[in-house]
């Protein structure tokens, strides 16, 4: 699954301060290889070192000139995949789909290059190719830097498959001329590169243009429909968004996309606030899913699974079962908890620290998680992220003066956008202090902070609400 809207994500937790992102997905039985391509002889150009190999596929590592430069060497498309340390769905992805061994069929049609959306060396990168939500993963023709694919959220390894197929087709028959118009590949390909210049309703457009001139059976056809109805949600048409979710649920096939489909259609019955005209489309929306989950073959990972779960949660609120709802919350907690003790090592537990933070302050059990928190920041002394969480649950289970610590460990360690965050973290814990100097030195540095970081990487919108919350705080009496 996917956050941006939720994350990665989806919109109950853009509330949330510190949202993660979604799942991703477990290989599948083996797929078909995407469709032939001029494959380079042994004798191909060669590129300089920098490209380190992790399972079947050579990355490199926050370094888009010299990707590119390697791919324009060899002729052939390069692959971008734009994530975050604090993205749950980008780390189980890297451990799981873009590991399966399948890949290594395809691994030297392409260049790889994986891409760090928080530091700042790769502002311009994100500016140029703008994540949807986290991860988003581009295919691109290394003459012209143009999109030709896109895939974003978590995917099964078929899904990922197609993408990669269709990417390499629209590049390779782009450079012969025969990209033919009103194909569903030229279609595809151009409302993605609308969407990545910000044009949602002419994206929307071709998106439903590309779904109508494929086969029905189309292999892309659960994620364009992600796609579409993605950008019904963002140009505000939530009633059509609705009525697109309840028609074309099913159609998504049982993957990550049904889930990241369903999510939309529930989020925009949530925003045109009209109770009795979503009840029957999300009871519609919560068996389609329902469905997903039940289903053993489905290729989902455990967070993908245990996303689908938070959202068949949430739809049982949005009905008004509390009960059923906690339910599934237990449900959710236990799979976590198991993958938790079944992952290898630490960096592949931290994959679920978000997750559990949020579904066992939701059970009340935070303090429960607590330990296991406080053990993963010490087995990561590197990593921002357990510290971030940790900081959070201590801050829901009422105990601020704890949390400040774990968030200024956290704070120390960030870098890019991810620091404007953890320092509104901060803000809200010195709020819960009664430390008002404090919130106020903290509120400013997040504006500080929004306001120093380059292009790609600028957010107006929380910039304006870092902005927002510092004059209220600036203009209350002080108690």
């Amino acid at each position: 699954m996917r956050f941006g809207m939720r994350n990665t994500g989806h919109l109950r937790f853009l509330a949330v301060l510190l949202v993660a992102c979604g799942g991703s997905s477990a290989p599948p039985p083996a797929a078909p290889a995407p469709a032939p391509a001029a494959a380079p002889e042994a004798a191909a150009p060669t590129c300089a070192d920098g490209a380190e190999a992790e399972g079947p596929i050579a990355w490199y590592h926050d370094q888009y000139a010299d990707a590119l430069a390697c791919a324009k060497a060899r002729g052939l498309p390069l692959v971008i995949d734009l994530w975050a340390p604090w993205c749950h769905t980008c780390l189980s992805m890297s451990q799981t789909v873009l590991r399966d061994p399948g890949l290594s069929s395809v691994a030297d049609r392409f260049v790889w290059l994986a891409v760090d959306t928080d530091k700042e060396v790769n502002a311009p990168v994100v500016d140029k190719f703008p994540p949807q939500a986290w991860p988003t993963y581009f295919v691109v023709g290394p003459d012209d830097e143009g999109i030709e694919a896109r895939f974003v959220g978590g995917a099964s390894v078929k899904q990922f498959r197609e993408m990669l197929a269709t990417g390499e087709r629209a590049y390779q028959d782009g450079k012969a001329g025969a990209l033919a118009e009103g194909s569903p590949l030229r279609y595809l390909r151009d409302a993605h590169r609308a969407e990545a210049a910000g044009d949602y309703a002419k994206a929307g457009r071709l998106y439903g243009d590309a779904l109508a001139a494929a086969p029905a059976d189309w292999p892309r056809k659960p994620d364009v429909l992600v796609n579409r109805i993605d950008a019904m949600y963002r140009v505000g048409d939530y009633r059509g968004c609705m009525a697109f979710g309840a028609a074309k649920a099913e159609e998504t096939g049982h993957a990550p996309s049904t889930a990241d489909f369903s999510y939309y259609a529930m989020t925009c019955a949530q925003e045109l606030k009209d109770p009795e005209a979503a009840k029957p489309v999300i009871e519609h929306l919560f068996a389609v899913v329902s469905g997903l989950v039940d289903d053993a073959k489905a290729p989902l990972s455990v967070d993908d699974r245990a996303d689908a779960l938070r959202i068949l949660r949430e739809m049982k609120e949005m009905l008004g079962d509390e009960a059923a709802a906690r339910k599934l919350a237990m449900r959710q907690k236990a799979m976590i908890d198991a993958a938790m003790a079944k992952a290898p090592t630490p960096l592949h537990a931290m994959t679920f620290a978000w997750p559990a933070s949020e579904v066992y302050v939701y059970l009340g059990k935070g303090a429960e998680l607590v330990p296991v928190l406080e053990k993963m920041e010490a087995d990561l002394p590197n990593q921002y992220d357990p510290p971030t969480r940790l900081a959070w649950v201590l801050l829901e289970l009422g105990k601020p003066d704890e949390a400040l610590a774990h968030a200024a460990k956290a704070y120390k360690l960030v870098y890019g956008p991810r620091k404007a965050r953890i320092a509104g973290l901060v803000a809200n814990i010195q709020h819960a202090r009664g430390d008002r100097s404090a919130e106020l030195e903290a509120r400013a540095d997040v504006v500080k902070i929004w306001q120093a970081l380059p292009e790609g990487q600028k957010n107006p919108k929380a910039l304006e609400a870092a902005k927002a919350a510092l004059k209220t705080l600036e203009a209350a009496k002080p108690q």
